[in-house]
């Protein structure tokens, strides 16, 4: 084996046009990009409801839905390029093209500034330069400062709640170009969301992210007791806070009991992980957070006073 061949990070760029279009998904990560413009549509919509100003406009959400995408691809390539090392050590994320070496360093860069201008770009240009603003502080804060802490410190995931709560604040402020009251609890709500949704897939991964040296929090709990508590504090913390916008006379009481709803279904699936501590648990519950968000942002749409 050849010196390159040992160390993928020193391969030309020319090995891209052999990468595979599993090896596209895995750097492109299409579902996550979907689901960020899914919720940035959402935030559009329920944004548009709040303007007496702005009227729908197709090209401003086509724009805005394309922008973020692209941006959230940005910030996946940046945060793989800084975590080439520690993904082959770990075997859910060994297989990604620049773990492999299947993309060079040099060419993962590259494409990692041309979706960071890209998903920029078409965001000042079609929505405004709020939301672009928005979209940049996203990957800066996501690849720049989130992505490193993982390798330092468990709080790390508090960080990282900060731009994953970002996507439909983005989409409502390209429907207003501003911040209002109701975009600010639909973000206090999703930050809150990420730390159960983000400490049951560490609980399911925490031997691998123990080989790869990454101090998680159930890394650093083995035996689950603050992993749990704080996945009970988070949920149990959503029920109240879910029902803020009610209480400030954004919607209206269909919202009021489906969050509710939804809060104590969340609820339901952490105290189970949390009395069974098995990874068929811990992924159940991490599916029902996946799903808990939608109900939210659409709920608020439908019963948006």
């Amino acid at each position: 084996m050849s010196q390159i061949e040992s160390y993928p990070e020193l391969q030309t760029e020319s090995k891209a046009a052999k990468m595979t279009s599993a090896d596209w998904n895995l750097l492109i990560k299409p579902r996550i990009a979907v689901m960020v413009a899914l919720t940035s549509y959402f935030g559009y919509v329920i944004g548009l409801k709040t303007s007496p100003v702005f009227e729908f406009n197709a090209m401003v959400l086509i724009g805005t839905l394309f922008g973020t995408a692209v941006s959230c691809v940005s910030a996946g390539i940046f945060n793989q390029l800084l975590e080439y090392k520690t993904d082959r050590l770990m075997n859910r994320t060994a297989s990604r093209p620049l773990a492999t070496g299947v993309m060079s360093l040099k060419y993962g860069i590259v494409l990692g500034l041309i979706t960071f201008i890209i998903g920029v770009g078409t965001l000042v240009i079609f929505s405004n330069v709020l939301t672009a603003v928005l979209s940049a502080f996203t990957i800066v804060t996501y690849a720049a400062v989130y992505t490193p802490l993982k390798r330092i410190t468990s709080t790390s995931t508090i960080v990282g709640a900060i731009p994953g709560a970002l996507p439909p604040i983005m989409g409502f402020t390209a429907a207003t170009n501003n911040i209002g009251p109701l975009a600010v609890c639909i973000f206090l709500i999703l930050f809150l969301w990420q730390l159960p949704h983000f400490l049951a897939i560490a609980w399911l991964y925490r031997k691998q992210y123990a080989n790869a040296g990454m101090p998680m929090l159930p890394v650093l709990d083995p035996d689950g007791s603050s992993t749990f508590r704080q996945i009970l504090i988070g949920c149990l913390g959503l029920i109240p806070l879910s029902v803020v916008p009610t209480a400030l006379g954004h919607t209206g009481m269909t919202y009021f009991y489906g969050a509710i709803i939804a809060g104590v279904l969340f609820l339901a699936s952490g105290i189970a992980l949390c009395i069974g501590k098995t990874d068929r648990l811990a992924r159940i519950m991490f599916y029902t957070s996946l799903v808990y968000v939608p109900i939210i942002l659409v709920l608020i749409m439908i019963d948006q006073q």
